[in-house]
């Protein structure tokens, strides 16, 4: 061979050689492919969880509805149901599925039209990861090159793994774990055969096939499923009737997500206090136990419904019905059971449990009589119940508080004018204590309203919202003891590794606000309340209790708090624009039936003690 059919031969070995390097240097730098290696970093946001008291889950916080989970703990037959519904032959080719695209492109070109893709999961993790939506003839070379890449970096279940944590099943939740939890409120490992064929089948669209939306699409879907399964080989042909046939039974706690919304964003608040920044609540995945008692809520909203259907019918041309707020406590830990700030969360999230203020009218009244008997009056003290006035000196117009009805009975004891809500004789009670004294001790209740210094505290005027009310009372019925709000009791990672847990990184955060002496002699009194006084409708329950009824003069609030020794429960009811309820809707009509019904289902969930400080 002569030296010129040597270098011709080169030269053509040469050429292409350099034009495929120039040409692969040119496409890498076009396709700015990025490097697959950031998938052992990736960090996907993870759903928090809420659970209850009794370790029911009923809510989750998410941006992205996710939680993380090995393949190994997830259930084989939901591995095989989206091999065979997404690429049956994933565990055969290398990143592309060269016969799909064959009977893809046949297929599009018989109906004259893109009916059938041909992605592989591997392709889907790509575009999912690191790629847009976009549709064009770049962004597809990037895919495929991507999966090639994917597919020489990780082993076959390390991407399916990666896969099935990453997917879209709608609903807000990504992945299987999440989305396991979503719709059969399981983990995923724990899901059967036809629900594993459901949430595979929600991958062609997440939202139309939804079991939550379209049951009988969902359903049709999850068949096809199963049938790509059995054809496949993945399960047989018995366990593929059988899961046919079946019926699909959805989880149940989405419903406790309406009645616990209020209860829910105010957990929001509280976590903002645990996490470094607010963003955290909802993209790092916690697990959180709440102090909320679903059966507890269940009994609030039958009490609410039917005081509110009472009303409409003492008030039948009413154009809307009032709004109500209601927090029950436990009072010996300050636990937050039950806290609803309205009718519905769905049509009204405004929260008039925390954020509204409101008149408490006689309901404020207790602490003025807590300040007296502070100073060493007793329950026997004789008060003046008759017509006052009080003149301003500046204006020189006259302010005269009058009794319910304008009723009047005289000299009376402090007992008796707390039990009959005696208005004249409490404003004479504040003079004679001196108003100073009963803001400070309002403020030593951890009531944070703005105080008037003026006599018509002695009505109520000021502005307390329902739950700064209810643990002021709670404080008497704790003997004198205040301790704050708590709604949360542990908070862990999705790890399991724990954050923070209420009775072991904290005690009870007590506080003496009185004696127990002086607390017990006000619940004394307010024991007559019930038994004697404005409350009487709570007689007849067989249960040891106190409380007190709030109106305010122009009917525009109703209240009625009570509690025994282990539960407190405040109820408010009024209008957001402060319109008139009615003639003669005062707190023993229309909050207390409320509480009652309540109370009466609540209760026998404790027993069924005495106030153990209080004389007899």
């Amino acid at each position: 061979m002569n030296s010129r059919v040597i270098k011709l031969s080169v030269l053509f070995l040469l050429i292409p050689a350099i034009f495929g390097a120039g040409f692969g240097y040119s496409l890498v730098n076009y396709l700015e492919i990025p490097d697959v290696k950031e998938l052992e970093t990736y960090k996907p946001k993870a759903v928090t969880r809420l659970y209850a008291d009794d370790g029911t889950l009923f809510a989750e916080l998410f941006v992205e509805k996710r939680i993380p989970i090995p393949i190994t703990e997830m259930a084989n037959h939901l591995k095989f149901a989206f091999v065979a519904i997404e690429d049956v032959r994933f565990y055969a080719h290398f990143g592309i599925d060269v016969r799909g695209i064959g009977r893809a492109i046949y297929k599009n070109l018989l109906h004259g039209g893109i009916t059938e893709g041909a992605s592989t999961i591997t392709q889907q993790l790509a575009r999912n990861l690191f790629l847009t939506r976009q549709k064009s003839f770049k962004r597809k070379i990037e895919e495929v090159a991507l999966a090639i890449q994917i597919e020489r970096a990780y082993s076959k279940d390390e991407i399916l793994n990666m896969y099935l944590n990453l997917i879209y099943l709608g609903e807000g939740a990504y992945g299987v774990e999440a989305a396991s939890y979503t719709y059969f409120h399981k983990k995923a490992n724990e899901v059967t055969l036809e629900e594993a064929a459901t949430l595979a089948a929600l991958t062609k669209s997440p939202s139309k096939l939804s079991p939550f939306k379209n049951l009988a699409k969902a359903t049709e879907r999850r068949n096809i499923v199963l049938r790509k399964m059995y054809e496949s080989g993945f399960i047989n042909q018995k366990d593929y009737k059988s899961a046919v046939h079946a019926s699909i039974t959805l989880a149940p706690f989405r419903a406790y997500e309406k009645k616990n919304g209020y209860f829910i964003e105010y957990v929001k608040q509280v976590l903002e206090e645990h996490v470094a920044e607010p963003q955290e609540i909802y993209t790092t995945g916690l697990n959180i136990k709440t102090t909320v008692n679903l059966n507890m809520v269940e009994y609030a909203y039958e009490a609410i419904d039917k005081g509110l259907q009472s009303y409409r019918t003492r008030h039948p041309k009413a154009s809307e019905l009032p709004e109500v707020a209601l927090v029950a406590v436990e009072v010996k830990t300050g636990e937050v059971k039950v806290l609803i700030g309205g009718k519905d969360f769905l049509t009204s999230p405004y929260n008039r449990a925390v954020q509204a203020k409101r008149q408490p009218g006689s309901a404020f009244k207790p602490i003025i009589y807590l300040a007296a008997i502070e100073q060493g009056y007793k329950p026997d003290h004789i008060l003046r119940d008759a017509p006052i006035s009080f003149v301003n000196p500046f204006t020189h117009a006259v302010w005269q508080p009058r009794n319910y009805k304008n009723e009047y009975h005289g000299d009376v004891t402090m007992r008796k004018a707390l039990e009959l809500s005696l208005n004249t004789a409490t404003v004479r009670l504040l003079e004679e204590i001196g108003i100073d004294n009963v803001i400070d001790l309002a403020k030593r209740l951890h009531i944070s309203s703005n105080f008037e210094p003026n006599m018509s505290l002695a009505l109520g005027s000021t502005e307390i919202s329902p739950i700064d009310l209810a643990f002021a009372y709670n404080t008497f019925a704790r003997g004198g003891i205040y301790v704050p709000p708590t709604a949360i009791k542990t908070i862990s990672t999705i790890e399991g590794e724990g954050i923070y847990n209420k009775e072991i990184q904290e005690e009870i955060e007590e506080e003496v606000v009185v004696s127990p002496e002086i607390a017990l002699t006000l619940v004394d009194i307010m024991k007559g309340v019930i038994k004697n006084g404005t409350a009487r409708g709570a007689s007849g329950m067989p249960y040891f209790l106190a409380g007190k009824t709030g109106t305010t003069n122009d009917f525009r609030d109703a209240w009625f708090i009570g509690f025994s020794p282990n539960l407190l429960c405040a109820v408010w009811i009024g209008y957001d624009r402060g319109t008139n309820l009615g003639g003669k809707e005062a707190g023993s009509t229309t909050a207390l039936p409320i509480w009652i019904h309540f109370m009466s289902k609540a209760l026998p969930l404790y027993p069924n003690e005495n106030f153990s400080f209080v004389s007899e």
